[in-house]
């Protein structure tokens, strides 16, 4: 079992190694630092991390809100001599798998590793060892089943995420545009206590602000100019089921406190009426954005923000996921042929070898769009390393075609949304609007026939 031990007292460190070593525990690596240990359990894969809470500049907390999204299957043990109950309470939820006063009983301590250990055991049981293309273990929920990976990151990771859906409490899913969070999320629901209930998705950036309250609480006809009719809100859509709120931290600071009540009291009352309607759902949420900082720089509140990460999921760029790749690829491949009604047998080894090089900025997402048009393009039944390079003649010959000024405004937008693989941010920068302006302007852009296919990947 490899052990970290992370306190800024010299003589804590050594006295738990030495305790540790007198019980057969030898792979023990000492840390007296917060910042330094988040990067050592980010690089290394540790069994199990005993962490002091009160440390300086960052503290045991922060390293346990920092590391478990990287390490879901790391356990921690907290060991502090803070005898305090809102202080165990937060580091449970945050993943930690126990919290122990100084100074620990000897026996207690080792029996409380071995049950940790015993634990850590479970998640990898979960995560397993294949190495077929299959998309996850067979002990996983059948909710899994179209998460597609053999990375070993990976598959800790969706043992994790099995047991949190299992509890019902709120997830946050964070990671790079593209790497799948609405796709963990659906599965999240499905694995969750309420599968049979809606899963109702809302990108939250694409909403107005003067629509918010009307769309999340609904309203009853005639309640405001333009009511011609009753409307259920999201919140009441999704009642016996799953809420998944996408892009979260472009909730306006202004209806943060009201989404916090409502999480908390599970009640609203629809624009227009007075009776309360009592409701059951679960929360689960996704950003591409550094929420902690969003919280430092009052965009967010934190406590808002602790009452959707009762567990944080954190999903690795598609080019952090070993072997994933290759796998991917030839999934789309597949797909692609199915749904252009063309075969391409395989992908040649240089093709392979071109991708594994690529960073993907874009992640799966990315990928799926280079292989697809690898597929419309391939004349023959291998892709071959010119298909790939020639997927950008579609993007170029599409924007220089004649048309009017509107249209060559739609074009413009389209081909930026492209260049940035689908980034919203990046595109609202280098076209000078909102990002609001850029969720309205793709809605639109969605509903005329002859775009939407080209948007269909962004």
């Amino acid at each position: 079992m490899d052990i970290l031990i992370v306190d800024d007292e010299q003589i804590a460190l050594t006295s738990v190694r030495r305790v540790l070593k007198r019980h057969g525990f030898s792979k023990v690596r000492l840390c007296s630092k917060g910042a330094e240990a988040i990067q050592l359990i980010k690089e290394h894969d540790y069994d199990l991390v005993l962490l002091d809470l009160l440390m300086p500049e960052v503290d045991g907390m922060q390293v346990l809100k920092a590391a478990k999204p990287y390490r879901p299957a790391t356990e921690f043990i907290i060991l502090t001599a803070v005898d305090d109950l809102n202080s165990a309470v937060k580091a449970i939820r945050l993943g930690a798998y126990d919290y122990l006063i100084k100074p620990v009983d000897n026996q207690k301590l080792i029996l409380t590793i071995e049950r940790a250990f015993e634990r850590r055991g479970l998640l990898h049981g979960l995560a397993g060892v294949a190495s077929s293309p299959v998309a996850v273990d067979k002990e996983l929920p059948e909710a899994f089943s179209q998460i597609t990976t053999k990375c070993p990151r990976m598959k800790e990771l969706l043992a994790y995420t099995a047991i949190m859906a299992g509890s019902g409490n709120p997830i946050m899913i964070t990671g790079e545009s593209g790497t799948g969070k609405e796709l963990l999320a659906k599965a999240v629901h499905d694995a969750g206590p309420q599968p049979d209930g809606p899963f109702v998705p809302v990108n939250v950036s694409s909403i107005p602000d003067s629509m918010f309250e009307s769309l999340f609480f609904g309203h009853s006809k005639g309640a405001f100019t333009g009511a011609d009719k009753e409307h259920r809100g999201f919140f009441e859509q999704a009642n016996g089921g799953t809420l998944f709120l996408d892009e979260i931290g472009e909730l306006p600071i202004n209806l943060q406190p009201v989404f916090l009540r409502v999480l908390d009291e599970k009640i609203i009352t629809r624009l227009g009426e007075t009776t309360p309607c009592h409701l059951n759902f679960r929360i689960v949420s996704a950003t591409n954005i550094d929420m902690d900082e969003a919280c430092r720089n009052r965009a967010f509140r934190l406590d808002l923000l602790y009452r959707l990460k009762s567990a944080h999921i954190n999903l690795p760029p598609l080019r952090e996921r070993e072997g994933d790749i290759a796998l991917l690829a030839s999934f789309f491949l597949k797909e692609s042929g199915r749904r252009h009604n063309k075969f391409v047998a395989e992908i040649s080894p240089e093709a392979l070898k071109l991708l594994s090089k690529e960073k993907f900025p874009g992640n799966i997402r990315e990928l799926a769009q280079i292989i697809e048009r690898a597929v419309l393009l391939c004349n023959s039944p291998v892709i071959l390393p010119h298909h790939l390079d020639l997927a950008q003649v579609e993007k170029t010959n599409f924007s220089r075609s004649l048309c009017t000024l509107k249209e060559n405004t739609d074009i413009h937008f389209i081909y930026v949304l492209t260049e940035v693989k689908g980034d919203r941010n990046q595109a609202a920068e280098i076209l000078d609007v909102s990002l609001r302006h850029v969720q309205r302007k793709l809605v639109e852009l969605k509903e005329n026939p002859q775009l939407k296919l080209l948007l269909r990947d962004i």
